[in-house]
């Protein structure tokens, strides 16, 4: 999904105590990769009002389209969570529509 602005990846890290309110990515054209690499206990995450759990070394699909919180409730002695995050094409986008998209919303050069 890197033709176009909604295509991202990169590293989350969340410290202790830390907590993003609910927020909704910005399409539903794309589902987002987690890739656990450090998750303490205590750190949660719900999209559209159902708890996930990520698990070091697995992925978790999300579609951030819908409202989503993520919290660490852990101490400072548990550290940081950390998770790697790629954005996929949602699986129901079909060739013709990621065309468009990717010209429509191209990034800037």
């Amino acid at each position: 999904m890197s033709a176009n602005t909604f295509g991202n990846a990169g590293f989350s890290v969340l410290l202790p105590g830390a907590r993003l309110e609910g927020r909704c990515g910005p399409t539903n054209a794309r589902v987002r990769c987690h890739l656990g690499l450090k998750i303490p206990p205590g750190c949660e995450l719900v999209v559209g009002g159902e708890p996930q759990c990520w698990a070091e070394g697995h992925c978790l699909l999300v579609d951030d389209s819908f409202l989503n919180t993520v919290a660490h409730n852990g101490s400072p002695e548990d550290g940081p969570r950390v998770v790697f995050i790629v954005d996929l094409w949602h699986p129901n986008v079909a060739g013709a529509e990621r065309q468009a998209l990717d010209f429509v919303f191209a990034p800037d050069p």
